[in-house]
């Protein structure tokens, strides 16, 4: 029989019929690919290590003082704490231009992009507080941070770093508590503690800020290939929330694995029907919870705080009182200042309504919603899975925590905005790790 001739390589014969393309034309797209994902993963690592390092050597310098705001705890940073602050954000800014400038993932999304820069601006552009010069160095900062993220097109997957950096933080703190408790302790003798007396803060200057980040970073275990790993990382995450004494955090990682004991059931409902349910459920309990009619003293005395923010947001409805009321303007009349000093309004809205208004809060919404339609749409089982927990942890943990921050020089930064940013401009699918078909 006749054999046709060979064409050209990659060109079809006559018969209609075409080679393979050769293994090697994919590998540096593939190549491109790993750098992109190493590039998102140094991002990651930055921010971390802007939030949380300048507060370790500054907490290292000087012992906690009992039940210490957010404000007044500015006032204790030490100056090789500032200076490390400042370095520290020179160095993101340097990592953050360099991946701006590398070769972007071919499939953004501007639109996404778009949405981001919007909510970190747009406060600015329209509300009642100008910049000044560090505001606007600030600012720099957290438009080519999401304008990176953005060009590596942001992996979802790369986010298993954050329970795995958190975890570090951890098991910092508990060593520190049990070496030094006058550094690491929020309370020595504390009257809200879970075990052992103990209310830890860590590096951090409030243990429930340590709380928060290891309750949001528990949400994202099951992005960790190793079982053995996620196991470590979620038994410290866990432990670190006890010692920390955070209810919150601990009532949001209750929610949390509720929500994956759901998913061991995954063959008898949709995990993409139930996961929207309980992520809109919570979003909106969020909203919901700081406008109903509580006894003042309900959630710790967050129900005062609540009702005292939102008669302080009638005064601006539409823009706000500015980025800085709770640390400037609340601190001018005593009567604000009561409630005020705590430096937030203990609920993620009721804090963005106080300082930019229902234009702020329009900004950031459409970053919960397109964390919602991402998990529904991801192919990736333990994907989904953990980004229906962390969207779920989230919002209960928000609902009385203002765990929101929209700059990365901001403590709360890495385990809020970045993640959501993250989320927002991920890449549509990673096929290529898929364990299995979602339900």
């Amino acid at each position: 029989m006749a054999r046709h001739a060979a064409g050209p390589p990659g060109r079809a014969d006559s018969s209609g019929t075409f080679l393979a393309m050769p293994v090697r034309a994919a590998e540096p797209e593939a190549s491109n690919a790993r750098q992109r994902n190493i590039a998102l993963a140094l991002v990651i690592a930055g921010a971390f290590a802007l939030a949380v390092i300048p507060e370790v050597i500054n907490h290292l310098l000087v012992k906690h003082v009992p039940d210490t705001s957010p404000i007044q705890g500015k006032a204790y940073e030490t100056a090789p704490a500032h200076l490390a602050r400042w370095g520290f954000s020179a160095v993101l800014l340097g990592l953050t231009s360099l991946v701006v400038l590398m070769r972007g993932h071919p499939s953004r999304n501007i639109g996404r992009l778009l949405i981001l820069l919007l909510a970190v601006n747009l406060p600015y552009l329209v509300g009642p507080q100008q910049p000044d010069a560090a505001a606007l160095i600030k600012l720099v900062l957290a438009n080519t941070f999401f304008v990176a993220i953005w060009n590596v097109g942001g992996s979802v997957a790369e986010l298993k770093w954050i329970p795995i950096i958190v975890s570090a933080v951890g098991v910092y703190s508990i060593i520190g508590g049990l070496i030094i408790p006058e550094y690491m302790m929020y309370n020595i003798v504390s009257r809200k503690a879970i075990i052992a007396g103990w209310e830890l803060a860590g590096p951090f200057g409030h243990s429930n800020v340590l709380g928060v980040y290891c309750g949001v970073a528990f949400a994202l275990v099951p992005l960790i290939d190793n079982v053995r790993w996620r196991v470590l990382c979620a038994v410290t995450l866990v432990a670190t929330i006890t010692a920390s004494a955070t209810r919150t955090a601990l009532i949001g990682v209750g929610f949390v694995m509720l929500w994956w004991l759901l998913c061991y059931f995954r063959s008898v409902f949709s995990i993409r029907v139930a996961g929207t349910a309980l992520a809109t459920i919570t979003m909106v309990g969020m909203f919901i919870v700081p406008f109903l009619n509580w006894d003042p003293r309900a959630f710790t005395d967050r129900a005062y705080i609540w009702a005292a923010s939102v008669r302080i947001w009638r005064e601006s409805p539409l823009f706000g009182k500015g980025f800085d009321w709770f640390a400037n303007d609340a601190q001018y009349s005593a009567e604000i200042a009561n409630w005020a000093f705590v430096g937030t309004g203990h609920n993620i809205v009721m804090d963005t309504l106080v300082k930019t208004g229902l234009v702020g809060m329009a900004a950031v919404v459409p970053l919960f919603i397109i964390a919602i339609r991402f998990a529904r749409s991801s192919p990736i089982v333990n994907q989904q899975i953990a980004i229906f927990g962390f969207l779920i942890g989230y919002f209960v943990i928000a609902t009385t925590e203002a765990a929101w921050d929209l700059w990365p020089n901001v403590q709360l930064f890495p385990i809020s905005a970045m993640i959501f940013a993250i989320i927002a401009v991920a890449r549509d699918s990673d096929s290529d790790t898929a364990q299995d078909n979602v339900p």
